[in-house]
């Protein structure tokens, strides 16, 4: 029950994902999204870049739904080619297709058969297929070139109405001054989270507030339900991480559960990589949980989930790091507002006091934002992934531990799913921040 796409090296995923893909670019990019089961899509196949096909307007293709689905090193290539329809017929059958003008063109439709599966997969499955597709959409859309990738213009977008900072350090204060100005800012800048340009909810403010706004991939998918989602991938994750940290030899079910894990993990977010095999997942945890900043192990906006959820377990130690997933969206919400700080009290570099602090490509939403300092480059470096949570797990601790003069709590404590509260972990400050960051 596999797709398989030759043109990127055979790359394979469910024939369910693919057939909630088509599902999803209906719904986005088509008219009349009811069309679904029996409307046609035009091949559109081309070899042109990923953002050229997008400049020109290129959406609602076989084409651009095949490069959404392969990972980042092979969207640059044609990948809806006559062999992958040749391989799949299963999925599809082809047909002709009208284009708006007129012109006939190669185009595809499911086949009953792929149908007939989507039919009997429960409404459970279908709708996590769903979600996996839609986050393809939403996730940071990596290339093998830096122009700018946006698939939807128009999807999860979490806008604050940008308040003066309540708190804004002098020229010489120390790093911890900077960081309690940035987690004060947060607290008190209201936003409306927004889906697809349409308001979801009521504008609101506080930490505790925003991270029970969240929501991936789309509104359906809460907090709550997110929550339910991850909680056995991080718990799987940090059987890893621990074996690790504690020097384990991994055995061959250990190296199956790695793999799985790690393929569920870049699903889960819209992210799939290439060579996920089990030496590549020991060594980014391991530099993970041994923290080294110079290590050659794979980093990018798919693997720093790899990283986040294998060292989770760490919060239940002290003086360790949980890390934090740093993509597009938590490092454009640290650095644009640390930008702005740094500024206000008159410091001209950030190099001092941030570095390795570095910025992730990303594009959608607020994003990309426009920075007054220079800020270096954090894309697929371990020293940015190591400062970034580190700067993040200072954050976490002033939320638990700071208080008033009479001794009470100045931040809220962090609603868990289910409805209790506890401690903030970084995690859950890293969800807060990746919305902020949109």
């Amino acid at each position: 029950m596999l797709v398989t796409i030759p043109n990127a090296d055979n790359f394979q995923v469910q024939r369910g994902l693919f057939v909630a893909a088509w599902k999803v670019w209906f719904k986005r990019f088509h008219d009349n999204h009811l069309e679904w089961p029996e409307g046609r899509m035009p091949i559109a196949r081309s070899d042109k870049p990923l953002h050229q096909l997008l400049d020109e307007g290129q959406r609602f293709s076989l084409e651009l739904t095949c490069r959404l689905i392969v990972p980042w090193n092979y969207r640059n290539k044609e990948m809806a080619s006559e062999n992958f329809i040749q391989m799949n017929p299963a999925l599809f059958r082809p047909v002709p297709y009208t284009m708006p003008n007129g012109d006939i063109v190669e185009g595809v439709r499911l086949t009953d058969q792929a149908l007939d599966l989507w039919d009997e997969l429960s409404y459970i499955a279908q709708d996590l297929y769903m979600a996996f597709a839609e986050a393809r959409i939403q996730a940071d859309i990596e290339t093998d070139t830096p122009e700018a990738v946006v698939i939807d213009d128009a999807g999860i977008e979490v806008i604050g109405e940008d308040i003066y900072p309540p708190l804004v350090p002098e020229h010489d204060d120390t790093v911890d001054d900077y960081i309690q100005a940035l987690v004060a800012w947060i607290a008190e800048d209201p936003f409306q989270p927004l889906y697809q340009r349409k308001p979801v909810g009521e504008a609101i403010s506080g930490w505790d507030e925003r991270l029970k706004a969240i929501f991936w991939p789309k509104p359906r998918m809460g907090y709550n339900e997110l929550s339910h989602i991850s909680s056995p991938l991080l718990y799987r994750a940090g059987l890893i991480g621990k074996g690790i940290d504690d020097g384990l030899q991994w055995t061959y079910e250990d190296k199956k559960l790695a793999i799985k894990t790690a393929n569920e993990i870049f699903m889960l977010y819209g992210v799939p990589q290439r060579e996920v095999t089990a030496d590549n997942i020991e060594s980014v945890v391991r530099a993970a949980v041994k923290e080294d900043s110079d290590s050659t192990a794979k980093m990018n906006s798919g693997w720093t989930h790899i990283a986040s959820y294998a060292t989770h377990f760490l919060e239940d130690y002290e003086d360790r790091t949980p890390h934090v997933a740093w993509n597009s969206r938590v490092a454009t919400s640290i650095i644009s507002r640390l930008d702005f700080l740094l500024v206000e009290a008159g410091v001209d570099s950030p190099e001092k006091l941030f570095p390795n602090i570095g910025t992730v490509p990303g594009s959608g939403g607020t994003r990309p934002r426009v920075f007054s300092l220079d800020w270096p480059t954090g894309y697929r470096q371990w020293s940015t992934q190591i400062a970034g949570s580190k700067l993040l797990t200072s954050m976490r601790d002033i939320l638990n531990n700071n208080t008033d003069s009479e001794g009470n709590r100045l931040y809220p404590s962090m609603p868990l799913a289910g409805g209790d509260r506890g401690l903030w972990t970084v995690r859950g400050v890293q969800m807060v921040l990746s919305h902020d960051g949109y």
